[in-house]
């Protein structure tokens, strides 16, 4: 299905993914920054923001494929930039597996190459039937956002937190429920990691609540080309909360590429 996006600037191609029950505006810290240098391309994942919400469940590897068919819909087939934030490195990492000729750079945000813990998928699966039984996607939100940022966000930027609330309250239910079905059954990337030869950046969260940092060192030590980079002052949504050192990092990377 082809998706909703921002496409903006001059230069390489950047393509950047939301995390879960987001869309393509948490990039907006980084559209002004790094559009100024990069093509950069911001979809809405399937069933998030203004693309499209079909019923049913949302396989990463689906959600992966939206995004091969939006860059041949837009003819690239030069070699590109992915980076993905925790669902969006799903996709990312999905997308770096099976489709290694697309791309040129990864950046794994504040995300895991392993699967959801059972215990982890039953939560999904409780928190997805209880949205398809009452339609109300809150509960859903009211779980999962007050993990997403660190403390001093918390404290010192209310209307991040405000926006961040609008945004993932306006996901349509089918989608929530489906993306978490999806999520909950995703393949375990762990073993795929050396496979990926490209430079890659892992980026991560000091104060990450749902990410823990060995995991973070782990995944980049796994990958034969990776630097791992922690972003002080943040959580799980590093390039929002502290986007200055974000963009810092996300382009000495991008330039070490050229």
């Amino acid at each position: 299905m082809l998706l909703n996006f921002e496409d903006d600037g001059p230069g390489p191609v950047v393509l950047l993914l939301h995390g879960l029950l987001l869309d393509h505006s948490m990039w907006d810290a980084q559209l002004g920054t790094i559009g100024s240098m990069y093509r950069v391309i911001a979809p809405d994942l399937r069933g998030h923001g203004k693309s499209a919400a079909p019923e049913g469940i949302y396989p990463v590897d689906d959600l992966a494929n939206d995004v091969i068919e939006l860059l041949d819909a837009l003819r690239i087939t030069e070699p590109i930039v992915i980076g993905g934030l925790s669902m969006g490195g799903y996709v990312a990492l999905s997308i770096a597996v099976r489709f290694p000729k697309r791309l040129r750079g990864l950046m794994l945000m504040n995300t895991r190459a392993g699967a959801d813990a059972p215990e982890t998928a039953q939560v999904r699966e409780d928190l997805a039937r209880e949205v398809d039984r009452t339609g109300d996607v809150e509960p859903v939100v009211a779980t999962m956002l007050p993990r997403l940022f660190a403390a001093e966000t918390r404290r010192a930027r209310p209307d991040l937190i405000e926006e961040s609330h609008r945004v993932m309250s306006r996901t349509p239910a089918r989608a929530v429920s489906g993306t978490l079905r999806g999520l909950a059954v995703r393949p375990d990337r762990t073993a795929d990691l050396g496979r990926i030869k490209i430079p890659t950046m892992v980026l991560a969260g000091v104060s990450d609540a749902l990410i823990p940092m060995a995991e973070s060192r782990a995944m980049a030590n796994g990958l034969p080309s990776a630097e791992l980079v922690v972003i002080p002052d943040s959580g799980h949504l590093a390039p929002m909360e502290n986007p200055t050192a974000a963009n810092s990092a996300i382009l000495r990377f991008l330039g070490s590429l050229a």
